[in-house]
């Protein structure tokens, strides 16, 4: 991924490179909602859109951000924070001895972390730089290592070299050279279970007898009294338990959201549109399929329009929108940052793909719901009592043209969608 001065598109967003996903996605919303060309109708409007989706085309998206984070650190200009007096070198260095002076910090490193999973935590306090060790006592390293360790556990990491600086300033003293690495690692919540990666930055001083970790903290005693508090306050929940409360809110033949995933989501987002008096619109779609000819196939029908429509809607909705399975034959659709009036054309225009084939028979219906704040699913029992049937736009087509349409229709069979849900392949 090539990066110009161009391209920053944490400053696109506005946010800070370490900004958390909801943050970035409430970014985006609010700059949707100052941009885009519906809204806006300044003529530079629609180009400032364009940068904002490439933005959040890469930043919405984990392993695109990961990525593009790292790319994006390389970019970065670093000003010293004063300028040291330049020191004669006693002899140049070959491209060889840089790079043996280049693995040597990333032994170093390593060792750290190697010492880290391994629970070593007295040597690796050893490793630390002289300026560390003066400023967090060993009492506070080991205590701050053990309270960590009760909330997290390290699994693998990987260290890559980034960049090397000289003659550089590290809490007010000059190292003749200072490396900086990339490393990415994969860590564990001990009471939830959950393993999550992430990339952080880590840097190696050079003392000229030998290379030794940076640590970066000043006083650790903030630090290790919030581990403990947290160690405290999580519930000792069950990991079976927050396996099935996870899988409970997805639903399994379609792979969206089940109610109690969707009322979680939609409830978040009324709350956040009343704080902040921005529009918002849930729309329910129930699907009736029509009576099949085929009694052997019917008790399945449902089903297949089911795994139909919902690839559908998931494939072509805003990512800001939100689709559940609201019971066995309807879906409700949250449409944020969106008034009823724009909502009502989205629908349609989903819906209009919905109808685009017809080698499933059914019928559509739709109604706006009412929102009750804090209320979701009366919201939509409600809106499902009075959905209306949609009727399905008939294009006129020459006999030649239905013939061609006939040939290619079908992109999956009944039966081919109904083998793909029996295999659990039906992911959108």
């Amino acid at each position: 991924m090539m990066m110009t001065k161009h391209n920053d598109y944490y400053r696109t967003l506005q946010v800070h490179h370490d900004a958390g996903q909801d943050v970035i996605d409430a970014a985006y919303r609010c700059l949707c909602k100052m941009y885009h060309p519906d809204l806006n109708q300044n003529p530079s409007a629609a180009e400032k859109m364009k940068f904002i989706n490439i933005a959040y085309g890469i930043l919405g998206d984990e392993k695109k951000r990961r990525i593009y984070h790292i790319e994006w650190l390389k970019n970065q200009v670093v000003k010293p924070a004063s300028t040291p007096t330049p020191t004669p070198s006693p002899a140049k260095h070959t491209v060889r001895d840089e790079k043996l002076d280049t693995d040597l910090a990333a032994k170093v490193l390593d060792e750290f972390f190697r010492d880290t999973v391994n629970e070593s935590w007295e040597s690796a306090y050893q490793k630390l730089t002289s300026v560390d060790q003066n400023n967090i006592p060993r009492e506070d390293f080991l205590e701050w290592k053990k309270a960590v360790s009760q909330m997290y556990r390290l699994g693998n990491y990987k260290i890559t070299f980034f960049r090397k600086y000289q003659n550089c300033d590290y809490a007010g003293v000059i190292y003749p050279v200072i490396y900086q690495f990339s490393v990415a690692l994969t860590e564990m919540q001990i009471v939830t279970g959950r393993i999550s990666e992430e990339v952080t930055q880590k840097y190696v001083a050079f003392n000229g007898d030998g290379c030794r970790v940076c640590l970066g903290y000043l006083d650790l005693k903030p630090t290790i009294k919030k581990f403990k508090y947290l160690a405290q306050a999580l519930p000792k929940m069950d990991k079976d338990e927050i396996f099935m409360k996870a899988v409970a809110k997805i639903d399994p033949l379609t792979g969206v959201l089940s109610l109690s995933g969707f009322k979680e989501q939609a409830e978040r987002e009324m709350l956040r549109s009343c704080r902040y008096g921005n529009p918002l619109t849930m729309a329910v779609v129930t699907v009736k399929p029509s009576q099949s000819q085929d009694d052997t196939l019917e008790e399945y029908q449902l089903d297949a329009c089911i795994s139909y429509i919902s690839e559908i809607l998931c494939g072509n909705i805003r990512k800001t929108d939100m689709i559940g399975r609201c019971d066995d034959s309807s879906f409700g659709i949250l449409f944020t940052e969106t008034k009823q009036e724009d909502a009502e054309e989205a629908l349609n225009k989903l819906l209009e793909l919905c109808q685009k084939d017809d080698f499933l028979s059914f019928q559509l219906c739709t109604a706006i719901a009412n929102l009750n704040i804090g209320d979701v699913e009366l919201s939509l029992k409600e809106a499902m009592e009075r959905v209306v049937p949609r009727e399905k736009v008939k294009e006129e087509t020459s006999p030649l043209e239905a013939e061609e349409k006939a040939a290619k229709l079908g992109k999956y069979k009944l039966s081919d969608i109904l083998g793909f849900n029996k295999r659990g392949k039906n992911h959108f």
